[in-house]
């Protein structure tokens, strides 16, 4: 049943046979063009970091018996300073029905290999390519050698198609000059349907 629904810009439903999670949702007006969708009910609400456009928990309720969910952490900077300028930011990783699902984040350098080598070969990436608030396509490439993932899939980016996101002069078109094979899919992601599939998968759209 694993299956990831993108909800705009950092954000995803992620639901199991186990448990259902949200990650990073995001204000109401914090992020252009994307108003967070309404009434999600989870066992867990994961936040990469506390800025606003990445932990509006209040937005998404918890089940009244929350089903126990494992993760495996690793705190890196926001920021090519240490953290300094915009704090510190965790990556997770999941286990989705049997499929390892890690979210970057707002991860913004690319973060020594003993920090990340834990996520070595999992199923899916999924990938900040802002830019300016977070890593760029190419620092995302050089994470991708360290711990090859068999599926990538941005996130944080402006998406023309919806006119949402934050504007980051053109990312997209640069990511893609990265990492050529893509492959469009709409706002859910059926692990079990790609299970065999190495590459990059795009949504073309997200749950509203």
């Amino acid at each position: 049943m694993g299956t990831i629904i993108y909800l705009g810009h950092a954000s995803f439903l992620i639901k199991s046979n186990e448990f259902d999670i949200v990650l990073d949702p995001y204000r109401d007006e914090s992020v252009p063009g994307l108003t967070f969708p309404k009434g999600l009910v989870v066992d867990k609400v994961f936040c990469s970091h506390s800025h606003f456009d990445h932990n509006a928990t209040n937005l998404v309720s918890i089940k009244k018996e929350p089903a126990n969910v494992s993760v495996v952490n690793a705190v890196v900077p926001h920021d090519k300073e240490g953290g300094l300028k915009r704090g510190m930011n965790t990556i997770r990783m999941f286990d989705i029905d049997g499929y390892k699902v890690v979210h970057l984040g707002d991860t913004g350098c690319v973060p020594p290999k003993e920090d990340i080598i834990k996520f070595a070969n999992c199923d899916v990436l999924l990938a900040p390519i802002n830019g300016f608030f977070t890593i760029d396509p190419s620092e995302l490439k050089a994470i991708c050698k360290i711990i090859n993932p068999r599926i990538i899939v941005p996130m944080h980016y402006y998406m023309t198609n919806k006119n949402s996101g934050y504007p980051d002069d053109d990312m997209f078109n640069k990511f893609k000059k990265e990492f050529p094979e893509i492959k469009y899919i709409g706002k859910e992601l059926d692990l079990d349907k790609f299970k065999d599939y190495r590459g990059v998968l795009v949504f073309k759209d997200y749950l509203q």
